[in-house]
């Protein structure tokens, strides 16, 4: 079959490769990939940067995933071949003696996986998962928006587990790849009053795609108004709320004056440097910092539902390369010339 593996651990070193396909476990089923999406996380396992040595030097990319299942393990009792399925990407064998399980948080055990980074994943015609994993697809739902349940759960998680977002509420997103516009449609769909903020180079794929959905977006750039003052101008007051999900450390240290006094900026997104900003300013408008991690079955479950009622517009969002232009996908997601890019495996 055909795989997309990284062979090295050094930037771009992935290609398409022929290998054997899977033998399905004890627990575990064979899926035919219908379609795999492209995350920042494979970019950044692909380019090699800093705070992904964990990644294995030679393994087939991808957790965003969507399959058919083709062939079930000996002990596997609870799906059929023919039945559809999406992935839980980060995985934790459910223990009760892990009190992150019994939290409810198993994506934050220390014995925590990622399919696709720590093992072979779904950038490939097969890939073998453990049915612990797996969540069946409404029926009916279109698998290449089922492959989108992954990013959506931890959207589900920042705005309905950690943010406080509520109807009515005006809320900031600053980074609008597809995890920002994500958390916009999560909120939106809570009934609040939401604004996305990008730079200039995120006009052309990213900001003109969210205002194709009904977005208001605001740009910054270095001979543009402040983002505070245009939120300000564009809300008429400050915002309740603000999801940072850029990644740019000057937007979080920045972040305290376009809030509301007790207002809350929830950080879903990584850093490639250092935070440092003053505190100061945080305590005395008493501003919540909170943080948000990936999402565990109750988020991919929301975001399932999320789906079936039709709140993500497929064509404008994302971009459909074959298996066999997979670099391709990842060569435009890296030059941002794509929103969200999504191999078609099958």
């Amino acid at each position: 079959m055909k795989a997309f593996r990284r062979h090295a651990k050094e930037p771009r070193a992935a290609r398409l490769e022929e290998v054997n396909v899977p033998e399905p476990g004890e627990n575990e089923v064979l899926l035919r990939v219908s379609n795999c999406g492209i995350c920042g996380s494979d970019l950044h396992a692909w380019l090699n940067h800093p705070g992904y040595e964990f990644v294995l030097e030679k393994v087939t990319f991808g957790h965003e995933l969507s399959g058919i299942v083709e062939k079930v393990g000996p002990s596997v009792a609870d799906w059929e071949i023919g039945d559809h399925a999406v992935m839980i990407a980060l995985q934790t064998h459910h223990d009760d003696e892990d009190p992150y399980c019994r939290q409810g948080l198993p994506q934050l055990s220390t014995r925590r996986r990622v399919q696709g980074l720590h093992l072979d994943g779904g950038m490939a015609e097969f890939v073998a998962v453990d049915t612990e994993f797996l969540i069946p697809v409404p029926e009916g739902l279109d698998m290449r928006l089922a492959a989108l349940t992954e990013p959506l759960s931890v959207a589900e998680h920042c705005i309905g587990n950690r943010s406080s977002i509520e109807q009515d509420d005006k809320v900031l997103v600053t980074g609008p790849g597809i995890i920002g516009a994500f958390c916009a449609i999560s909120a939106r769909n809570r009934g609040a009053e939401v604004v996305i903020a990008g730079t200039e180079r995120d006009e052309k794929a990213r900001l003109s795609a969210l205002r194709s959905i009904g977005f208001p977006t605001l740009t910054v750039g270095p001979d543009l108004p402040p983002l505070h003052e245009q939120v300000k101008d564009h809300f008429g007051e400050e915002a309740d709320a603000h999801v940072e999900a850029s990644g740019a450390s000057p937007v979080l240290a920045d972040a305290w004056q376009s809030l509301k006094m007790n207002g809350v900026v929830t950080v879903v997104a990584l850093y490639g440097a250092k935070v440092d900003f003053d505190v100061t300013q945080f305590v005395r408008r008493q501003i919540d910092v909170r943080v948000t991690y990936a999402s565990s079955k109750p988020d991919y479950l929301g975001a399932l539902d999320l789906l079936q009622q039709g709140a993500v517009n497929l064509d404008a969002l994302v971009s459909l390369y074959p298996l066999v232009e997979a670099e391709q996908g990842f060569l435009d997601g890296e030059a941002q010339e794509v929103l969200k890019p999504m191999l078609v495996c099958n």
